[in-house]
Order: structure tokens, then C-alpha cells, then sequence
């Protein structure tokens, strides 16, 4: 955990470095933020908030994160919506090395696919100091290349969802009583 002390100050000297205020181990009443840098955009625009919580992976859980360079939905989850919750405008979820940084915003990607009112892409991303690469979500039409997508297999759901659907029209009026019958 000291290299990650470590890149969380690099952070912070950086965010002062550009002229930001910052903020270290804050909490808005939603839990504990690692840093916070605010943007000043102009005096009659609020600060936009860009905060940074730091990952842990090994909390003696039993968890192996660290060995496997994965961190849980749950984690993942806990740690954007601790940031939004805050009202932080961008959430960067800090983490050991670059590659549990793509995975990170892979799963944040996944999630925002299976809808909901938030679009937690748009607001959260993983972030690892040491990082080449920008980090972006890229939608799924971009990351698969074409005709490398597979289809899923039908008949998963049951004979009632996999007939035809011209059938079904025929076996519900079968079913039903004549019109203005009772």
C-alpha cells in the first residue's frame, strides 16, 4: 500500500501543479475521498470537482484483486457512487498499475450497458498514475472489431420465449372465448 501513497501524492503535486485547489482525504458524508481537485472554471461557474479514491485491494477479505490485476463490481461500485454521492462531477478510481486500470473501466463500461438512470460511464473511470494510455471508455462497438461478435445462443429462455412468433398469435386466440362472449 506504500506505492499507492506514493501515487496519490504524485496526484496532488500534480493538481497543484496546474493551478488547482486541492483537497486530501475529505469527506462530504458519503465516505472518504482521497483527493479532490477543484477546477475553477469561472468566478460565476461553480468549481468542477474531479475526486480520486484509491482502490484497496488486499482488505483482508480474502479477496485476491491484487494477484489477478481485478477488483470487484462491488468495489467498483462503492467506490463511484461513494465520489457521486459526494457530488463530485468526475470520479477517477485509483488503482495500482494500468492494466487493473483498463479493467476497471471495462466493468464501469459493462455496467452502464445494462441501463439504469445514471449513465456511471459518463462520470467514473479507472485511473492508474502511472498510465500511457488516456483514459476513456471506449463503447463496445469500438473495442470488438467486426464480426468477431457472438450471438447468443436461443433457447435459453424456455419454449415459451423461443417459438415462433407468428405461432403465438394463433395459440392465444385459440385460447381466447369469442368476441362479446362470456
Amino acid at each position: 500500500m506504500v506505492a499507492q501513497v506514493m501515487n496519490l501524492d504524485r496526484i496532488a503535486e500534480m493538481g497543484k501543479e496546474k493551478g488547482y485547489v486541492v483537497e486530501q482525504d475529505v469527506d462530504y458524508g458519503a465516505g472518504q475521498i482521497d483527493i479532490v481537485w477543484n477546477i475553477g472554471v469561472h468566478h460565476a461557474v461553480p468549481d468542477i470537482k474531479c475526486g480520486f479514491v484509491a482502490t484497496e485491494p488486499d482488505s483482508g477479505t480474502g479477496s485476491k484483486d491484487a494477484e489477478d490485476n481485478q477488483l470487484s463490481l462491488r468495489k467498483i461500485e462503492e467506490a463511484a457512487f461513494r465520489g457521486i454521492r459526494s457530488g463530485l462531477d468526475k470520479v477517477y478510481i485509483v488503482t495500482d498499475n494500468e492494466e487493473m486500470a483498463k479493467s476497471v473501466s471495462g466493468k464501469i463500461e459493462w455496467l452502464a450497458s445494462h441501463g439504469s438512470l445514471l449513465r456511471l460511464d459518463a462520470v467514473a473511470v479507472g485511473f492508474s498514475p502511472g498510465q500511457v494510455e488516456r483514459a476513456v471508455i471506449k463503447p463496445s462497438q469500438k473495442r470488438v472489431p467486426k464480426g468477431k461478435k457472438t450471438k447468443r445462443a436461443t433457447g435459453s429462455h424456455g419454449p415459451r420465449f423461443n417459438r415462433d412468433k407468428s405461432k403465438r398469435g394463433r395459440i392465444n386466440k385459440q385460447k381466447r372465448p369469442p368476441h362479446g362472449v362470456m
